[in-house]
């Protein structure tokens, strides 16, 4: 497991999944983690794109009631440009990667994945893990 610098402890961390048993998991990892982590069941739920890109990170599934994710994560990168975005996809989603970047999102991650993966690339992309935030390029392709 990796070990979360004390630097990150605190951040506030949005996560926008409709699927309960996924949401509440990655809440309590995340929050075990230190992160400050607010948890929402759809697009609508969290609010304008405004109030995400307050937070530091904002993690949203793709397939969402109303709104899907790639669009949402884009209207937060619109009202945020500071705000790091993680688009979660469904196994076999092997066009994201591209689109993401086109979007401006910072990863994408494949269902099924282990927390690691997930913290791993969080610490990338604040710089705070090896090879800072340049490393999630790999990642995501």
């Amino acid at each position: 497991m990796v070990e979360t610098p004390d630097e990150l402890s605190g951040i506030k961390v949005a996560i926008v999944e409709d699927y309960a048993p996924l949401r509440e998991a990655l809440a309590l990892f995340l929050r075990v983690k230190g992160y400050r982590v607010e948890a929402f069941g759809s697009s609508e739920d969290a609010g304008d794109a405004r109030k995400l890109g307050e937070f530091g990170i904002v993690i949203s599934a793709f397939l969402l009631p109303v709104e899907d994710g790639l669009s949402l994560l884009r209207r937060v990168r619109e009202a945020s440009k500071t705000v790091i975005t993680v688009l979660v996809t469904a196994p076999g989603d092997r066009d994201f990667p591209e689109e993401t970047r086109r979007a401006g999102i910072d990863a994408c991650i494949a269902k099924p994945f282990p927390t690691e993966e997930l913290e791993g690339v969080l610490l990338r992309l604040t710089g705070k893990g090896r090879g800072g935030s340049r490393a999630v390029l790999k990642a995501v392709t």
